[in-house]
């Protein structure tokens, strides 16, 4: 759900503002809502950023912006919550993990989510590259 509120910017950041909408194919307001979800988000958890990746805008950690929430996370959770297993597999702080888990725990069902389609895809893809193989082995049985 959307509400309206007026807001006031100065002529100079507007004009950006309404360029940078168009390159990127949405509305002023639209992105104004983006920016100000991001920027309270970040200064609540200021280890995260976020970037637009083929899956739409997704946290990341913000001093490793190809690490995303959800590979910390998905890792986190398969090493049973262990913090220090988690860090050693990224190369990362026992913080940024801290800091990864103290965000999920603020955004735990949009994370999920994420998490859920992320392994479903990665599923979807095993299972084409099964049946690619199946075929292949097939088609190399019958020569």
């Amino acid at each position: 759900m959307t509400s309206p509120f007026s807001l006031r910017m100065d002529d100079d950041t507007r004009e950006e503002l309404v360029k940078h909408a168009e390159r990127s194919e949405v509305s002023p307001s639209k992105l104004v809502n983006r920016y100000v979800k991001e920027g309270l988000r970040m200064d609540e958890h200021p280890v995260i950023a976020f970037k637009t990746t083929p899956h739409g805008r997704r946290p990341v950690l913000a001093s490793r912006p190809g690490l995303q929430v959800i590979d910390i996370i998905g890792t986190w959770q398969d090493e049973r919550q262990d913090v220090v297993a988690t860090a050693r597999y990224f190369r990362i702080s026992e913080d940024d993990v801290r800091a990864v888990v103290s965000y999920y725990a603020d955004y735990k069902k949009e994370i999920d989510q994420d998490l859920n389609a992320h392994l479903e895809a990665q599923e979807n893809y095993k299972r084409v590259l099964h049946q690619r193989d199946a075929r292949a082995r097939r088609r190399v049985a019958k020569t």
